[in-house]
């Protein structure tokens, strides 16, 4: 996906189209010819800015049941996938 990049007067001029825009993608608002801020889909921020980290770290038992789970699945699978590959 390119950011579009437009002027703050430009933006002014035509908010409604650029508001528009600006839910689809961000759009890169410049002032005096230097970038200074991104208008960004509501959802994009609030990933962004939410308090879930998706690169959290967890502790020994802290790790959230499901996610515990689908880590012991994968090295199931694995274990089965190393086992086989070593019989022949």
């Amino acid at each position: 996906m390119t950011n579009k990049t437009v002027s703050t007067a430009e933006f002014m001029r035509h908010f409604g189209r650029y508001h528009d825009e600006a839910k689809r993608h961000p759009i890169t608002l410049t002032k005096h010819g230097r970038a200074s801020v991104v208008v960004v889909p509501i959802e994009l921020f609030e990933r962004m800015t939410g308090n879930e980290d998706p690169r959290r770290a967890y502790g020994a038992g802290e790790m959230p049941r499901d996610l515990a789970n689908m880590f012991l699945e994968q090295l199931e699978l694995d274990s089965a996938d190393y086992q086989a590959s070593n019989d022949d």
